[in-house]
């Protein structure tokens, strides 16, 4: 098996598939957003298996070859088409968690057109006579007021994807009804089963056949790619990590020495370890985790990953330097003190507090002070707060003297405390 990488990959895809019929968009194939979910890159009806060898992700070159070709050789009857009829309108928290991320390219479809036909509605309107208008199917056959031209305009220039192609590309109207190519559109219902098919598979515990999350969250990565295993056939496998490595530091001997991918993350406490996360300013080892987790830690807003992440202050504390200083790494420093500023301030309207939390737009650090430019939408007010670096500090001991009481007292680490007074400005 010729083992080829994956920007190779995309480079004999499309030469081979350059004259097919299909608006073809395989980028996939070097992004492989999918991997981690069920291992493959899907085009059009056509999986391809990605493998890992020796760290890396590759193809095999022959499943590139074979998938190109089918789509080189892809019989494509513009004059023989079907009507695209779109789903009605339903709003995210109203979907059954099992259907939400389900492939569904006439869902996609008409996510694309529900979202201009919102924005043309409220941007034509007052905030005050914003309704549901636009989620009703028009006579044109769109979204609210939106028009095909509208909609067409502003795709313009877009790389619109599903199943890596660009149905919009192969799109027209014909009065009320939208209409796409009947292969393509057989081609897209087969694209929703293979996809189904191997999210079914990929989310099947591999040892006690339990069903998991759709997006892959018992998926833990291996040597040769992930492997599925629900908590606790996890637990079961790996150790659960209890300050072995507590106070050594990340550059020593001994943590080259132990396997990281021997413990659970200590984070989620559901999938394989996958590397030793430490803290950067002071080098100490917090502890193993996988990589969903590590990459969270490490990318994610700060504030994002203390309000959202369960147990993330107590990790962070695992850092010996962090823990007998009373402090958290430099970077969460801003995020603790505009998470005081968004609970503190408000801005007077006709002599009242203002009840909506204002929106931060900017936060830097000058002349020893964090500054932030806050704003009301709701009434146009505009004003900034600066939170000194000596105040962050105290704001930063205090949430972390907050942490290490409610970790003695087993109870949830509580929000920054809101202060006896507050700073408020005249709108």
């Amino acid at each position: 098996m010729a083992q080829i990488s994956p920007r190779l990959a995309r480079t004999y895809f499309a030469e081979i598939a350059a004259d097919s019929a299909l608006p073809l968009d395989p980028d996939d194939l070097v992004h492989m957003v999918r991997r981690r979910q069920h291992g493959h890159v899907v085009i059009g009806d056509i999986a391809i298996r990605c493998y890992k060898n020796r760290s890396r992700w590759t193809y095999d070159e022959r499943d590139i070859r074979r998938a190109a070709q089918a789509f080189a050789d892809f019989h494509l009857d513009l004059n023989d088409v079907v009507e695209v009829r779109l789903p009605p309108y339903r709003d995210h928290a109203e979907r059954d968690p099992e259907e939400r991320g389900r492939a569904d390219w006439r869902q996609q479809i008409a996510s694309w057109m529900y979202w201009h036909a919102c924005q043309k509605h409220q941007e034509q309107r007052h905030y005050e006579d914003w309704n549901d208008s636009w989620q009703r199917i028009g006579a044109q056959g769109l979204p609210g007021d939106l028009t095909w031209e509208e909609f067409m305009a502003a795709h313009s220039g877009r790389r619109q994807n599903i199943a890596n192609t660009r149905p919009l590309e192969l799109m027209t109207r014909s009065g009320g009804s939208l209409l796409l190519p009947r292969a393509y559109a057989e081609l897209l219902d087969r694209w929703e089963q293979v996809t189904e098919d191997l999210v079914v598979q990929a989310r099947t515990c591999s040892r006690c056949r339990a069903q998991g999350p759709r997006w892959g969250a018992w998926r833990t990565p291996s040597p040769l790619g992930y492997v599925t295993l629900c908590p606790p056939c996890s637990g079961a496998t790996f150790q659960r990590y209890t300050g072995h490595l507590r106070g050594v530091l990340y550059e020593s001997a001994r943590t080259r020495s132990t396997r990281a991918d021997g413990y659970l993350c200590r984070l989620c406490s559901e999938a394989r370890a996958a590397a030793w996360d430490h803290c950067h300013d002071h080098g100490h080892v917090r502890g193993p985790l996988c990589g969903s987790c590590n990459t969270y830690e490490g990318k994610s807003l700060p504030q994002s990953f203390l309000t959202n992440q369960e147990g993330a202050a107590l990790h962070l504390l695992e850092c010996r330097g962090c823990l007998e200083r009373r402090t958290l790494p430099a970077r969460y420093h801003a995020a603790l003190a505009r998470m005081h500023v968004e609970a503190t301030e408000r801005h007077i309207i006709r002599s009242r507090r203002c009840k909506h939390m204002p929106w931060i737009e900017h936060v830097e650090l000058a002349h020893g002070a964090y500054r932030f430019e806050l704003s009301c939408w709701w009434h146009k007010a505009t004003w900034t707060k600066d939170v000194t670096v000596a105040e962050t500090a105290g704001l930063v001991r205090e949430f972390v003297d907050q942490a290490l009481a409610a970790e003695q007292a087993g109870a949830a680490v509580p929000a920054p405390r809101r202060p006896a007074s507050d700073t408020t400005v005249q709108a």
